[in-house]
């Protein structure tokens, strides 16, 4: 049933959703920022569960571009609300509710600073279950969900898309035409047609994830903590691929995305194994030569081996002592079709990572 959304919530939702991004995402803070500067301490956001929908129009909702533009020119926080407005305008249809197109990343609090501005309930749940860089990585898109209208806000300028020829392209176009980053709604559906297509319970997940993470706990502990929260998702289970110190890293940008690789020398258990992971914005190839791998859409979460915190691809540094753990990704992403959208053919991970 409905479920509340209270400020001292926002820091571990923040947390969880870094998790849940496998290294990418953008940084949450900024948002999680712009959320604690707008809410009194007893304000809260309504949640709503998948149970709960049936008619309701439900708008997706999320931000677009570079958080490290966005860092340096902070958005006000209204850039949202003027988007699901312009939706509004545009499709004439009020929104009843919001949802977030990705729950990896600065996307899981985004939709809840529309619903606090707005005064919407949001859903729990999202369209990714993780964090992907392109829009057609969504699942509403692949529900057959028309993304248009798509309405799009920077501080200072309005789009609107309403041919969903190009659509990707034409929003990345107005994003770097503007401040590098933009805010915008789009995939518009009945709230019985957005059931079916999303992932249900992981903005409640990120908020359980990101409450584990602040225990001044043993690493292990949280470990077995986390397995247990993910067994009780639509997840798959949560598995300690390795531990180890990052040996080597490298690292270039290729259109418009930090890709490279780094390898692990292992400890422990894993000393006498070396590892390899590949990242394009997200971590997308883990491998144990002769041993075993793992490959996107599956999440690969790298964090501090001492607290469990979850480590962001741009913060990687040579000889840090970290943990590798992978998470079998939702059922929906484990179609033919979801597979061929997200899976490493498409992002053309190199031989030597598979």
């Amino acid at each position: 049933m409905s479920w509340f959304i209270h400020k001292e919530d926002i820091a571990y939702i923040s947390a969880g959703a870094k998790f849940l991004s496998s290294g990418g995402g953008g940084d949450t803070k900024i948002a999680a920022y712009l959320l604690l500067s707008a809410m009194e301490e007893d304000d809260v956001i309504e949640v709503k569960t998948a149970v709960e929908m049936a008619d309701e129009w439900v708008v997706p909702v999320a931000a677009a571009g570079s958080t490290v533009l966005m860092k340096e020119d902070l958005p006000s926080g209204e850039e949202i609300a003027k988007a699901l407005k312009e939706y509004e305008s545009v499709s004439g249809r009020k929104a009843d509710a919001v949802i977030s197109m990705e729950i990896g990343g600065i996307n899981a609090l985004t939709p809840l600073l529309a619903a606090f501005k707005c005064r919407l309930p949001v859903i729990d749940g999202d369209g990714m279950g993780r964090s992907f860089p392109e829009l057609e990585m969504v699942h509403f898109y692949h529900a057959e969900i028309p993304v248009v209208p798509l309405t799009a806000c920077s501080k200072d300028e309005t789009l609107v898309i309403n041919e969903a020829k190009h659509v990707s392209r034409t929003l990345k176009e107005f994003m770097f035409q503007q401040d590098g980053y933009c805010h915008f709604a789009c995939f518009g559906a009945a709230g019985s047609r957005m059931r079916a297509a999303m992932i249900p319970g992981t903005l409640k997940l990120a908020l359980e994830i990101g409450k584990i993470l602040a225990q001044n706990a043993a690493i292990w502990v949280k470990v077995q903590q986390l397995r247990h929260a993910f067994f009780q998702s639509v997840y798959g289970e949560m598995e300690i691929a390795f531990a180890g110190k990052i040996r080597a890293i490298n690292r270039w940008f290729e259109e418009e995305m930090l890709v490279g690789a780094l390898e692990l020398a292992g400890q422990m258990e894993y000393h006498k194994q070396r590892a390899k992971l590949y990242f394009q914005n997200e971590f997308l190839s883990f491998q144990i030569p002769d041993a075993c791998h793992c490959t996107t859409p599956d999440l690969i979460i790298f964090v501090h081996y001492e607290t469990g915190l979850p480590v962001a691809v741009s913060e990687l540094r040579e000889g840090m002592m970290a943990m590798v753990l992978t998470v079998k990704a939702p059922g929906l992403y484990q179609t033919k079709k979801m597979l061929a959208q997200t899976g490493p053919e498409m992002f053309r991970i190199p031989n030597q990572f598979l």
